[in-house]
């Protein structure tokens, strides 16, 4: 097959409002009638410097987003002046790009304000119909003053080539329909030819009163614009939006009618679900509001009015973002909302905003756009709900809390000061005692040597007592901690190994003892205190200590059982408390346990005991994964 060779004036004729450009984005060539549209544009400069896309939205116009978007619908917007937009395809021609398309015009002034003529157009261009049309139309009314609403009116009517079209003769008896109406309506030309608008779409649900008004304005040779329910062929009907316009000789004879019959179902459905929206959404205790595309209040309801203190006369028609936004408001999350939108896409976030009066507030905010039938955002819908009192708690628990990591900090270090303090004396009596054992010993009553022996006693438990409280205070230092594997076997083991156990007392170990993740020395202080307290109040005269563990999905279960004289269920609690203890014993300094409780919650674990008094006690302790 032979190909097919263009100039460029042919080119021009078939594709007046072309651009062809290079890979670099550099304009080889454009159309005579573009250069109308949009005069700064010139030859070796770049597309981008002139156009970005209006829809689909992407941020970037290069040659990678081009070759994304070939031979598909796409809308431009003049980067300089958004006002007229540019709708066609970009197409790949060898080691170029080629865009053809026309400018988007809805009215008779677009086309005056950019210049254009018939022969601006391609003849396949359906904005070529409407040129032949508003020509037609002036020929005949060149000498009457035509109302501009109702020209941009029959423009819209000529190029809305998706709306149904009718003309009638003077008697209201249709002549003439284009393709639309029959797909809208179910209707050939057969059957509506010669027959009234009224007569076809007429049918029961159709309003009475509004039939009598659109014939008394037909009758009267004055425009309409009435909303009606329309018949189809098959029974079923459509709410429609008529619009009619008189056409009348040089005489002033009307002539006949031309209207649009646009179906607004959808349209309707769409006001319908929003009137219960709103109602919805007015018993809503949190804010509500409805934007338009633009992204102004259409709607508010009366918790956004108690919410920001401003009436609802004051705020329709404004962006809420300028009006409620202020200093404190996050710059980030303001840009996070203007892209989100600006692209159509969801939107969540939290945000200081200001209400009439000046008073700040934090509002949680959740919306999203809507769309219509073509994929158009028609409207946004947000929900805002007043987050200030728990902000207010979150700030009062981070104070809090950096409060009590400073008073933990300052406990620990005073733990410390003090432990030495106190240590340091301990060592110099414990050291005079040693000094007068050893130089005056054998001229020293045996009362006197027991009171020195009772002397050492007594400075044991307070060097114990001193140890203990500065273990209890390191527990919840988490910069201390070095999480590694910890072999509890090896732990239990070494325990055993340290502390003084009666030849009485036998301990018996699980060989299924696990290796956890953990700090080795809060693990060692737990397994030491439980096992430490069994062995210490054992009164039988064969002892038994059992340390066992039960392994789960997500936890292990420990137990370190006795057959010591048990606990009373009433005192449960009360061993778990700093200083407790059930009975009188030297060693004990009433720290062990609390010790192990802290380390518990530490780890946010569980603690608790079983015990038959006279028999045997059971300390469980679960420890997560």
């Amino acid at each position: 097959m032979d190909s097919i060779n263009f100039t460029t004036e042919r080119f021009n004729e078939v594709f007046p409002f072309y651009v062809l450009f290079d890979q670099q984005m550099s304009i080889s060539s454009y159309g005579k009638s573009l250069k109308k549209v949009f005069p700064s544009i010139q030859q070796r400069t770049k597309l981008s410097d002139y156009f970005a896309f209006k829809r689909p939205f992407v941020e970037k116009m290069d040659a990678g987003t081009i070759s994304e978007n070939l031979n598909q619908l796409v809308i431009l917007e003049c980067i300089t002046n958004k006002d007229p937009l540019i709708r066609g395809q970009f197409v790949a021609v060898d080691n170029y790009f080629l865009f053809i398309g026309s400018p988007w015009l809805t009215s008779v002034e677009d086309v005056k304000k950019n210049n254009l003529i018939i022969s601006d157009f391609a003849n396949f261009d359906p904005q070529f119909d409407l040129m032949q049309m508003l020509k037609k139309q002036e020929t005949k009314n060149e000498n009457l003053n035509r109302d501009g609403e109702e020209l941009n009116r029959l423009s819209l009517v000529a190029s809305a080539n998706k709306n149904a079209i009718v003309f009638t003769d003077a008697d209201g008896k249709i002549f003439w329909c284009n393709e639309s109406y029959h797909k809208i309506t179910g209707f050939t030309k057969e059957d509506v030819i010669g027959k009234t608008p009224i007569e076809v779409g007429r049918i029961p649900n159709t309003d009475k009163e509004a039939i009598k008004k659109m014939t008394t304005l037909f009758f009267k040779g004055e425009s309409f614009d009435i909303e009606i329910i329309h018949g189809r062929k098959d029974g079923t009907y459509f709410w429609s939006r008529t619009k009619g316009q008189p056409v009348y000789d040089e005489s002033g004879k009307l002539l006949q009618y031309f209207a649009i019959i646009e179906d607004m179902t959808d349209e309707k459905k769409k006001e319908e679900q929003l009137v219960l929206l709103s109602l919805i959404a007015e018993k809503n205790i949190n804010a509500v509001i409805i934007c338009d595309n633009e992204g102004r209040l259409e709607w508010v309801n009366s918790s956004f009015v108690a919410m920001s203190g401003y009436e609802v006369e004051e705020l329709i028609g404004l962006k809420p973002g300028k009006l409620l936004q202020g200093k404190e408001s996050n710059p980030e999350t303001v840009i996070y909302l203007s892209q989100q939108i600006k692209k159509g896409e969801p939107f969540s976030c939290e945000i200081i905003n200001y209400s009439k009066t000046g008073k700040k507030y934090w509002v949680k905010i959740q919306g999203q756009a809507l769309y219509n039938e073509w994929g158009e955002i028609c409207r946004y819908f947000a929900i805002e709900e007043d987050i200030t009192a728990r902000k207010i708690l979150e700030e009062q628990k981070e104070q809090l809390l950096a409060s009590l990591e400073k008073s933990n900090n300052d406990l620990e270090e005073y733990a410390q000061i003090v432990s030495h303090d106190l240590k340091s004396p301990l060592r110099s009596i414990n050291s005079l005692i040693y000094w007068i054992k050893e130089e005056d010993g054998a001229n020293l009553r045996e009362q006197s040597i027991q009171y020195l022996d009772m002397i050492e006693g007594k400075i044991e438990k307070m060097d114990r007592l001193i140890e203990g409280i500065l273990t209890y205070s390191k527990i919840n230092n988490e910069n201390t901690e070095i999480l590694q594997p910890v072999n509890t076997q090896e732990v239990v083991r070494n325990i055993i190994n340290t502390i003084d156990i009666p030849k009485n007392v036998k301990i018996v170990t699980s060989d299924k003892m696990p290796v956890i993740k953990a700090d080795k020395f809060r693990i060692q202080q737990l397994f030491q205190n439980l096992i430490g307290n069994a062995v210490s109040y054992s009164d039988k005269p064969q002892g038994l200590v059992e340390v066992n563990v039960e392994e789960s999905e997500s936890h292990y279960v420990f137990s370190v059982k006795d057959n010591g004289p048990g606990i009373a269920e009433e005192h449960f609690e009360k061993i778990f408390k700093t200083f407790q203890s059930l009975a009188s014993n030297e060693k004990s300094t009433g720290l062990g346990l609390s010790i192990v409780k802290k380390i518990v919650d530490y780890y946010k674990g569980k603690i608790w005991i079983e015990s038959e008094l006279g028999n045997s006690t059971i300390f469980y302790v679960q420890l997560n994964k």
